[in-house]
């Protein structure tokens, strides 16, 4: 590494794959001063601003990344704002990539989201994105990327501004053109005055640590991975001490049978949500799948109904459910009231193998998905993600109730039913598409819901005789979907698989994910394994990687959460949730597989971030003894919350809904069994 100086402004850091530009100004009561002299001595950078202060750079070198330690010495009265550029300009045109944030220009999907459609430029405060101020610019040959250190202090809060010779990282920080603050709302804030900092009498002295990386690599996603292994790590656990896993796991399936609710003809379903305050009615149906899970539910309540509880509170679930149902509270309980919840959903299926999961409690309407989402058209249609999960989820549950000695003899035929349904409807490329009408006609056939459709295809081969001649017909359709989703891997063509959103989201990669891996574990096939690192490296970018910024006197920031290790949703919902625990399982699939301890350490990461927020009987989190087990949807840690509601924004949590508590149940079963280590 070599550091030199052409210009007063200006310094240049040589490194093995580039150079890197380091800009130095201050802007003093609203004009940019620049530096009367730069200094170099060694590896130390002196700017000095005549009259108004200095700013001194020490910079050091390891591996791929320089981290630079800079040092603001204002010695002058006045308001300010503190700039650090960093440039890397070679003359090609650059795509920027911001992690959680921007991907491929945010041009897929429908919402009112920061894309390039609305703006070309845009300024995102450091809460926005899994690492501070991180931002990548590719140019086909070389990656350039920056961050910083989270802000300690609200006055510091820094944001990220990108043109495509580099970044501007600026404090304090200002979100432009637009400030995106809920699903449906972005606020024009472009004739807003920049924010500055007051500097009194007595001067200021600030340091703040960027990461800079020039990377010879044509992959983004690889660079990104490769960048966030280099940072320095912070401990290994959040700061607050969590339950331990036994007692976690109690009070996760307290929760799921305070969920169940009696339908009119005696049977059960799970509600969606209870509890939410001015918008519960969002919350007042049930389905089969996603955001309900009750299928996945009824299999881990078959899977755990021998548990003993140890506390008070799964007893009175128990009993509860007991008495709901007429029955006795013994160790078959929870399995019988598995197979009342299976029952329920079995008239989901208006016509053969055509299956609408999702049930309005009010109306009495079924459909392919009835929640908030950019496209109501399809709501009476199927929905290959929908279906996939739980058809999956029956394939599961017959045979567990089967190993309990309950007879079950529906569940099996009706996936087999679905599975017909999707060999026969499949798109001559491949695809399982996204919504169907009852005819079999695709309605639309974008994203990456169709990978559900394939490892459910998975899960059911294991179910079938080898002389059923519908075996044959899944493992050939499993070939064509691998060409067409595969190819979405190599594209990077990472989109729309939630269905309460239309856009880049990290979902998308977890589903891919978990397919080419279910193809890897039943053939063997190494082209699996290399899909499915594509899909593991899209998903790093979600993770949050650092304690991000939170008001201190904000409700998470009390109860001493930690965002590092959650996991945000998509470019379109800014908020932190709990999917980790799910993504941590296939990431530890991934490394067994390949050996790559770097998403073994992701994975611990996440799993020990899911460990927060628990109800217990001593701390609801303003929650009653019958949410006892609850978890978050939604934590808002930056300006943003679903619903656009600014008092719930920076700090604060809200929604209780059923698949945080089915889907971080069920995965730490899968941990629990499978790599039983990461949770003793």
């Amino acid at each position: 590494m070599k550091i030199q100086s052409q210009r007063s402004d200006q310094a240049q850091i040589y490194t093995e794959d580039g150079v890197i530009t380091i800009s130095y100004s201050l802007t003093f009561d609203a004009k940019a001063r620049k530096p009367n002299t730069i200094a170099i001595e060694g590896n130390t950078v002196t700017a000095r601003f005549d009259g108004l202060g200095s700013i001194v750079d020490s910079i050091r070198g390891c591996g791929e990344t320089v981290t630079l330690t800079r040092r603001w010495r204002i010695d002058t009265e006045g308001l300010y704002r503190l700039q650090s550029g960093f440039d890397y300009d070679n003359g090609r045109d650059k795509r920027l990539f911001i992690p959680a944030l921007w991907y491929e220009d945010n041009l897929k999907g429908t919402g009112v989201f920061p894309s390039a459609k609305i703006a070309t430029t845009w300024s995102f405060l450091e809460t926005r994105m899994s690492v501070p101020c991180c931002g990548q610019l590719a140019d086909g040959v070389r990656l350039f990327t920056c961050a910083t250190e989270a802000a300690v202090e609200a006055r510091f809060l820094a944001s990220l501004t990108a043109d495509r010779h580099g970044f501007i990282i600026s404090i304090p920080g200002s979100e432009w053109p637009y400030s995106y603050r809920g699903k449906k709302s972005l606020v024009d804030t472009s004739e807003e005055a920049l924010p500055t900092l007051a500097v009194d009498r007595e001067g200021l002295s600030y340091e703040r640590t960027f990461y800079l990386s020039i990377q010879k690599e044509r992959d983004s996603l690889k660079g990104y991975t490769s960048f966030i292994a280099s940072l320095p790590k912070q401990g290994e656990a959040p700061p607050t001490p969590p339950l331990d896993w036994p007692l976690w796991a109690e009070y996760k399936l307290t929760r799921l049978l305070n969920l169940v609710h009696k339908s009119d003809d005696g049977l059960a379903y799970l509600i969606m949500g209870e509890g939410n305050g001015e918008v519960q009615a969002v919350y007042n149906f049930t389905a089969a799948s996603f955001l309900v899970k009750s299928l996945q539910a009824a299999h881990e309540m078959a899977t755990l109904t021998a548990h003993r509880p140890v506390t008070e509170a799964l007893h009175a679930a128990r009993r509860r459910l007991a008495s709901l149902f007429s029955l006795e509270d013994d160790e078959l309980l929870l399995a019988h009231t598995a197979k009342r919840i299976g029952d329920f959903f079995l008239q989901a299926e208006e016509e053969s193998g055509f299956f609408l999961d999702n049930h309005d409690l009010e109306s009495g309407a079924w459909g392919g998905y009835l929640g908030i989402g950019e496209h109501p058209q399809f709501k009476e249609m199927a929905n290959s993600r929908c279906n996939g999960e739980a058809m999956k989820h029956y394939v599961l549950l017959s045979r567990r109730l089967n190993e309990l000695g309950i007879k079950e003899e529906a569940y099996l035929p009706l996936a087999k039913r679905v599975a017909r349904f999707y060999t026969e409807a499949q798109l001559s490329g491949g695809s399982f598409g996204r919504w169907w009408t009852a005819k079999g006609k695709p309605a639309d056939t974008q994203g990456t819901n169709g990978a559900y459709i394939g490892s459910f295809f998975c899960t059911l081969i294991t179910a079938l005789d080898d002389d059923d001649p519908l075996k044959a017909d899944l493992e050939s359709a499993l070939h064509r979907a691998y060409g067409h989703y595969g190819q979405l891997a190599n594209e990077g063509a990472f989109y729309g698989d939630t269905l309460d959103a239309d856009s880049c989201d990290k979902e998308a990669g977890v589903a891919l994910l978990s397919f080419f891996l279910d193809l890897y574990e039943m053939d063997g096939d190494k082209r699996h394994l290399e899909s499915a690192t594509l899909a593991a490296r899209f998903i790093v970018q979600w993770i949050w990687q650092q304690d991000s910024y939170l008001d201190p006197e904000s409700p998470l920031r009390v109860m001493g959460f930690s965002t590092r290790g959650m996991t945000s949703v998509s470019v379109a919902h800014h908020h932190l949730d709990f999917y980790g625990m799910a993504i941590a399982y296939e990431f530890l699939r991934y490394s067994s597989h390949t050996g790559d301890d770097f998403f073994r350490a992701q994975a611990r990461l996440m799993i020990e971030a899911c460990r927060q927020l628990v109800a217990t009987p001593d701390k609801g989190y303003g929650r009653d003894a019958s949410f006892i087990g609850w978890q978050a949807e939604q934590l808002n840690h930056t300006a943003w919350e679903y619903f656009n509601r600014p008092s719930l924004m920076g700090g604060h949590f809200d929604i209780d809904i059923a698949w945080v508590t089915v889907l971080t149940l069920g995965a730490y079963l899968l941990i629990r069994d499978g790599f039983g280590e990461m949770v003793e």
